[in-house]
């Protein structure tokens, strides 16, 4: 080996120990270990602000079904599919909840189309997005099924295309 491909592996070597040195320091100091969100899992827990402006967390609502929605004034199929979640809500699923976290927006915004939709259930807002990345959410809607043991009974990613699949979804939920 020429004396220029063995300084050359060197530093390719170095630079590969120092990238991974890299990566496990800037990881170490996480908060919470990485947690699988996927069916039978444990659903991850989060404290956000309700737009009454008091602190709400998920585990507020153990014990009960929840369905678990995630979406934005901005996304059109959210927009589409909350008149539909607020009609099944308010058809009454016993121990049953819609919590609905809105990512990334203002109070004043999620508000403002939570008063126009006439919203029954809780609107919670996560304007840094800490809770939609806690459920690995890359793209809204997302929906998760939450049973009342606090595990994800299932994952449903885009639009809710009725009310009728609302209710099932919440039936679903109910014990």
């Amino acid at each position: 080996m020429t004396h220029k491909l063995r300084r050359g592996a060197v530093l390719l070597i170095a630079g590969l120990i120092a990238a991974a040195l890299a990566y496990t320091l800037l990881h170490a100091d996480s908060k919470e270990p990485a947690v699988a969100v996927r069916t039978g899992a444990m659903a991850p827990d989060f404290t956000v602000t309700g737009l009454d402006g008091r602190s709400a967390a998920l585990s507020d609502y153990r014990g009960k079904g929840v369905l678990l929605n995630f979406w934005a004034s901005w996304c059109g199929p959210c927009t589409h599919e909350m008149p539909r979640m607020n009609e099944a809500y308010l058809e009454g699923i016993p121990d049953v909840e819609i919590v609905a976290v809105n990512v990334g927006e203002s109070r004043g915004t999620a508000n403002e189309f939570a008063m126009r939709e006439n919203l029954a259930f809780p609107v919670l807002l996560d304007p840094s997005g800490e809770a939609a990345q806690k459920y690995r959410v890359v793209g809204l809607p997302a929906t998760f099924l939450i049973d009342p043991d606090g595990k994800i009974a299932a994952i449903r990613p885009g639009e809710l295309t009725s009310s009728s699949e609302v209710k099932k979804l919440l039936q679903s939920l109910s014990r």
